[in-house]
């Protein structure tokens, strides 16, 4: 009975059925997106049914499907404000603005703050809107790598590194002042191939020149008149105004909001769909630092992925008759090596059991791409961040640190490397000769394991390994991903795999499930606590900003 209770509070829908009876009348829906947009929900409230709030990356998938399958529905408006995702999410999301259009609704956006992310996203309406008195901040696009040798070393830390693989270059960021060429290579051509995306996409949409989108992109802040004249956007208006404009030409009564037409759109939808639905289907998310043990979550909701729970999870999802595939949403940069291949390998034991479809996010790179290439096929959009198919090893000597806070430390030991992972003692020869050792074998490992997963040569998988990071679109040209796409992709691949109709409704139940009254466990995560326990990582070799 408790199974069937979270069974039903976990469900969320992709596909469902049009004209049900309606609440309220409405013809044009409002839609708010702002902030952060989390690949994860929290748990709704206690053993309310159905009542998930459409705010986290699903849910306003599910939303805007709901939209589109809305026979009453005649246009939609998106308000649009400093929105805090990456490129991942924002090609899924604007895939479904153009799914919306394709429906035959009007779908139109107000834009407030607006980068070259907001706009990206813009661009697929039919009208695009911006306030009066804001600037549309598109000044091209730019990444940002921090390096900290010069700062470690003026308190006395020194970072001993080895790494396996040309361009993982993860802990150049502790031992090196600057880029190194092969780090600046490999940056430039991703920073290259996501703005030659962007600028695609907008020429497309907006019905310019690759040319003139190019220079158009490059060339802010525009105020908003300055736009208006660029032809990147059609008109200013208030968000009041905008949403009037809209009612006008949509000849409708009174606009529904999101809310308000998740609720009742929802209810109605997920009811029908628990009559015609045959299959549920988990949904896994493996998001974050990849460590041993036990999931963690940081006060300001970052997550970690445990091996150790994921371990549970998969076993439970295995076991149970009434779950009939797996969907796995990686959204890690890596982190722990041994606790990537522990992840890996009751993934590889779930998918003897059945189907398994892995989705890459905006990042599933080193360790994230090693439990990601496990899903039979493995989608990502042409703007994810992964590959970096390679190992770092190394740790931090603090005895600078110690001599200048006055701390001095005696050790004895048996053994020739007793003192190998002393945070007291240099690496000598003989030291990093191990560390070594041990991340070459880890290296030919996963290269071995991408080669058999993706049915590669040795010589096809070692050119497209060396630790070097990909867009989702040069994996896919390096036989790294089977297709782009995302999580509705991917829930179409499951009832490929499934043999059901394509617009056969599936149940989904989240995993990992979270209690709203459990507090946060604490959870340092990379780069802070790198090399402090774990002395081999399978990790994105930096964090990527785009501005």
């Amino acid at each position: 009975m408790w199974r069937g209770l979270r069974r039903a509070a976990a469900i969320g829908l992709l596909r469902l059925s049009t004209g049900l009876r309606r609440r309220t009348p409405y013809e044009v829906l409002t839609i708010s997106l702002t902030g952060a947009l989390a690949e994860e929900a929290g748990d709704s409230r206690l053993l309310g049914l159905l009542r998930r709030p459409a705010t986290d990356y699903l849910g306003l998938l599910t939303l805007l499907r709901w939209a589109r399958d809305d026979q009453h529905l005649a246009g939609v408006l998106l308000r649009v404000d400093d929105l805090q995702a990456s490129w991942a999410r924002l090609q899924g999301l604007r895939r479904a603005v153009e799914r919306l259009r394709g429906a035959g609704k009007r779908v139109w956006v107000h834009l407030e703050r607006a980068g070259v992310s907001e706009y990206y996203l813009a661009s697929a309406a039919e009208r695009v809107l911006l306030t009066p008195a804001a600037t549309l901040d598109v000044t091209g696009l730019s990444s940002e790598a921090l390096f900290l040798r010069q700062a470690l070393e003026r308190v006395g830390v020194a970072a001993e590194v080895i790494q396996v693989g040309r361009f993982k270059s993860a802990g150049e960021m502790f031992s090196r002042a600057d880029m190194s060429p092969a780090h600046r290579e490999m940056l430039e051509a991703l920073v290259d191939d996501l703005f030659e995306q962007v600028v695609a996409a907008v020429a497309a949409g907006r019905g310019l020149d690759a040319a003139a989108a190019r220079d158009a992109l490059g060339r802010g802040p525009f105020t908003a008149a300055e736009a208006v004249q660029e032809r990147l956007v059609d008109a200013t208006a208030y968000a009041d105004q905008a949403e009037q404009q809209l009612v006008d030409a949509c000849r409708a009564g009174a606009p529904i909001e999101g809310g308000a037409y998740a609720r009742q759109r929802g209810r109605e939808t997920r009811l029908a769909a628990l009559r015609q639905a045959r299959h549920t289907v988990a949904l896994l998310h493996i998001g974050g630092t990849i460590r041993p043990g036990e999931s963690t979550t940081r006060p300001d909701g970052a997550t970690a992925s445990g091996a150790a729970s994921l371990a549970a999870m998969l076993k439970d999802v295995r076991e149970r008759a009434d779950i009939a595939a797996l969907v796995l949403r990686v959204t890690s940069p890596g982190g722990s090596a041994l606790a990537s291949d522990l992840i890996w390998r009751e993934l590889e034991r779930t998918r003897a059991v059945k189907p398994v479809v892995a989705s890459c996010g905006d990042v599933a790179a080193s360790g994230g791409y090693y439990v990601a290439m496990v899903g039979r096929p493995l989608l990502a959009e042409a703007g994810t961040i992964t590959g970096s198919i390679g190992v770092v090893a190394g740790k931090a000597n603090l005895r600078g640190l110690y001599d200048r806070l006055g701390i001095h430390k005696e050790l004895v030991g048996r053994g020739r490397n007793a003192t190998l992972l002393s945070d007291y003692h240099a690496l000598d020869a003989a030291g990093r000769a191990r560390l070594q050792a041990q991340a070459d074998a880890f290296y030919r490992d996963f290269v071995g394991k991408v080669a058999a997963a993706r049915g590669l040569s040795a010589d096809a998988t070692e050119a497209s390994a060396q630790g070097r990071v990909w867009t989702g679109r040069q994996a896919l040209a390096l036989g790294l991903v089977d297709e782009l796409g995302g999580l509705e992709e991917a829930f179409d691949a499951v009832r490929r795999a499934l043999g059901v109709a394509v617009d056969q409704p599936l149940l989904i139940e989240r995993l990992p499930r979270r209690k709203r009254w459990q507090l946060p466990r604490l959870n340092l995560g990379l780069p802070g606590s790198v090399f402090v326990r774990e002395r081999l990582w399978a990790v994105l070799p930096f964090r990527i900003r785009f501005f």
